[in-house]
């Protein structure tokens, strides 16, 4: 019995990070969406364009469309 104890409080401290870390995993689902779209409109736009533009176009056009359209993507997605 004193071990199942143990075992449980030990279990018990860890329910914070479980918590969290479960939160943080569906806010990553609920952006995946919102993150496939603008990464697949910046595929179809890297070709003709210098990396500047398509900065541009990723930080500023991709992300107001999505905005606009209330569609979530992460605040810090990179291309």
């Amino acid at each position: 019995m004193d071990q199942a104890n143990r075992l449980i409080n030990s279990l018990a401290d860890n329910k914070t990070r479980w918590i969290q870390t479960s939160n943080e995993f569906k806010t990553m689902k609920d952006q995946l969406v919102g993150n496939v779209a603008r990464a697949s409109a910046f595929v179809s736009y890297c070709g003709p364009f210098n990396a500047e533009f398509r900065q541009m176009l990723s930080n500023e056009y991709f992300v107001n469309d999505l905005n606009q359209r209330g569609v979530p993507c992460s605040e810090d997605f990179d291309i």
